[in-house]
């Protein structure tokens, strides 16, 4: 295409430096020459959009069949830590409502009653969404609502589970602290430790913990709902 313009550009020149021809002759073969110029060079831009945008659209197909795929594997590990999570709220539900005369009772008849402290890292992956939008490649994906969707998920609501999970993971610190200072008791018991959670003390920090990990909970849901959504819209625009 670049040869042909230059041979149309040339003989524009010929033309004008032709002093046998009169000015309107030169000029109507000038302005045909100009036209067939200007049509190449508009053709030609054409053709490398409209292959840039055919890559582009490959690449944006290729990164959404890719983060369906992440996504599949992170919604996993967070329903997991959720389901973890929930059995932790039930337990520490049921220990707050302990009286003296239950952890009498637990002694007596030698039950045992366990208190685990989970802590929270579930740290949904990000790297290709992060390489993708920093390569300012994110406006290639043509379906603005899927695209919003996208950016909400690892804008909004990842950043919120980061967030609740440190916070919740502090305040467990604090609970075993409460924890290991029940060994601290002479003749330490078991259920010494029961008593340090029915404690003014124990029950305030437990309280702390039932309310992150509502606030955890809330943030797995969301991602979650999100993340299905996402994959549905990749589903329906790709069939993958």
């Amino acid at each position: 295409m670049e040869h042909e313009i230059m041979g149309h550009t040339k003989k524009a020149l010929k033309i004008a430096g032709n002093k046998e021809k009169g000015f309107g002759e030169k000029f109507k073969e000038i302005l045909i020459e100009v036209v067939i110029i200007i049509f190449a060079v508009s053709f030609a831009a054409f053709i490398e959009r409209t292959r840039e945008q055919y890559k582009e659209r490959g690449e944006a197909k290729e990164f959404l069949i890719g983060l369906s795929t992440d996504l599949k594997n992170e919604l996993a590990q967070v329903k997991r830590a959720k389901a973890e999570l929930d059995n932790m709220v039930k337990a520490y539900t049921r220990m707050q409502h302990y009286k003296t005369k239950d952890i009498d009772s637990i002694e007596k008849n030698n039950i045992r009653e366990s208190l685990f402290i989970p802590k929270l890292n579930t740290r949904p992956l990000n790297g290709s969404y992060e390489g993708f939008k920093s390569s300012g490649k994110i406006q290639t994906i043509g379906n603005d609502s899927l695209r919003n969707d996208i950016l909400k998920l690892y804008q909004e609501d990842i950043p919120f589970i980061d967030f609740s999970e440190s916070a919740f993971n502090t305040n467990q610190a604090r609970l075993e602290d409460v924890l290991l200072s029940a060994s601290e008791t002479p003749d330490f018991k078991e259920t010494d430790v029961l008593r340090k959670i029915v404690s003014p003390h124990g029950k305030m920090v437990v309280m702390f913990s039932l309310s992150y990990a509502t606030a955890v909970i809330a943030g797995y849901d969301g991602m979650i709902k999100q993340g299905q959504k996402i994959q549905k819209e990749i589903k329906k625009e790709y069939g993958e």
